[in-house]
């Protein structure tokens, strides 16, 4: 019975989800943008699902998982893309162009800073970070380190 209940309670760490959160919705963000304006969590579509990435650009997973996100792109054209990350916004300019993030305007990419606010909110310990929320704005799943493919993800939309 006890390997029953531990079992069940860790269902939602295989499944990539926390529990806790999936009842969360859009945490309050700001973030700098690689020109230095800001954007807020207030300024995303309404009536769009997101997928909300927080990465490390160093991270070699964080970067082939861009990298595969960016070669699917079309397949999020009904979906917001908001890549986060705590790094310097030089370091932002710098990963947006060697990446090739700066030929996909529909994707967002900025820092958030020393603020960890979204880092926080979700309680992030490993990179790559993903949350998807509904249109409603709910959080639906959640994934860490271990990331399905962009063609994976683009389903549960």
């Amino acid at each position: 019975m006890k390997r029953l209940v531990v079992l069940f309670a860790l269902l939602p760490v295989f499944l990539g989800m926390n529990g806790q959160q999936v009842k969360k919705n859009i945490p309050p963000f700001r973030i700098q943008l690689q020109d230095g304006k800001y954007f807020h969590a207030s300024e995303l579509d309404k009536n769009k699902p997101l997928l909300l990435v927080y990465f490390d650009p160093d991270c070699d997973h964080c970067t082939q998982f861009i990298s595969n996100l960016i070669k699917q792109a079309n397949l999020f054209s009904k979906v917001q893309l908001v890549l986060v990350t705590y790094v310097s916004l030089q370091q932002v300019k710098t990963y947006v162009k060697a990446s090739g993030l700066d030929k996909y305007p529909q994707i967002m990419v900025g820092t958030e800073g020393t603020d960890f606010a979204v880092r926080y909110y979700y309680n992030v310990i490993q990179f790559p970070y993903l949350a998807l929320h509904d249109k409603t704005g709910k959080l639906f799943a959640t994934f860490e380190n271990e990331v399905p493919t962009p063609v994976e993800l683009a389903r549960m939309f």
